[in-house]
């Protein structure tokens, strides 16, 4: 019976340990995705998070996991900041046809995202897409996308990002 077993092959049962490593789910499957941090509030959708911080401060933290979703601000100061850096994705949603983070507010902060799959029909698919105010990046990640960051013709904004070849292709056209 012993050597039965020992001819049998070992491959199934080496593999058997990798049914329990947890795959990445998406982040709404579980807890709330998006937390304000000065409040405490939770919410299952990013743009309610953004509309919660209005024209104010606020911080939104933002689960691990993949996220469909994306949102629009239109005013206040924002930090979208990843949980655990670089383990919060962004992929292949856009508002507006535009891209995951369209920033119209005072300012916004990214921090430890990764934006992936970003394409749309006019073929400028971006992870952000800054039409007014200040940008500061790091900690992130574009990757597999038409754009990473895609900038309107705002001179009165700056954008700041700390990460090794990142930039921003300008746009002459207005925001839509």
């Amino acid at each position: 019976m012993i050597q039965m077993l020992l001819r049998r092959p070992m491959l199934p049962l080496l593999a058997l340990p990798m049914l329990f490593v947890p795959a990445p789910l998406p982040a709404q499957a579980g807890a709330a995705a998006y937390v304000v941090a000065e409040s405490g509030r939770a919410f299952g959708r990013l743009q309610e998070a953004v509309d919660a911080i209005g024209d104010g401060d606020g911080t939104i933290r933002i689960a691990t996991g993949y996220h469909r979703d994306c949102a629009v601000q239109t005013a206040g100061r924002v930090a979208f900041v990843a949980a655990e850096a670089g383990r919060a994705i962004f992929d292949g949603v856009s508002c507006e046809g535009k891209a995951a983070l369209v920033l119209r507010g005072r300012a916004a902060r990214v921090d430890g995202l990764v934006f992936q799959n970003m394409r749309v029909p006019d073929g400028n698919g971006a992870g952000i897409r800054l039409e007014q105010g200040n940008l500061d990046v790091a900690n992130s990640l574009f990757r597999n996308s038409e754009e990473g960051i895609l900038t309107a013709n705002d001179p009165a904004a700056t954008e700041e990002c700390d990460e090794p070849g990142c930039g921003s292709a300008s746009s002459s056209e207005s925001p839509s």
